[in-house]
């Protein structure tokens, strides 16, 4: 018998976690009276600090809050709705990391 996480790798693997996703999330943009593709979307990011067993050839230094990390960086639709997330070191800021998306 397969784990869950085994499951989930596999199906994820496939590309089959993106289409459910993209699914809902046009099934739900409908529902709210939207087309099902977003025409406008909005990027944050949170840096946060990185423990020191992460290499440093993913690390980076962020000036803005003075963090030596990693920053994720999370696209969503004007409804709130996931588009993209994205892990980068901290010295990455939002549009070159919405320009490597």
């Amino acid at each position: 018998m397969e784990s869950g996480y085994v499951l989930f790798r596999r199906r994820r693997d496939h590309v089959l976690v993106k289409k459910l996703r993209d699914r809902l999330r046009g099934r739900v943009r409908k529902k709210a009276g939207r087309d099902a593709e977003p025409t406008a979307s909005v990027i944050d990011s949170q840096a946060v600090k990185a423990d020191a067993v992460i290499g440093a050839d993913s690390r980076g230094f962020g000036g803005g809050k003075l963090i030596n990390g990693r920053k994720r960086h999370v696209v969503v639709d004007t409804l709130g709705l996931l588009l993209r997330v994205m892990v980068t070191s901290a010295d990455i800021g939002d549009r070159a990391a919405a320009n490597a998306a």
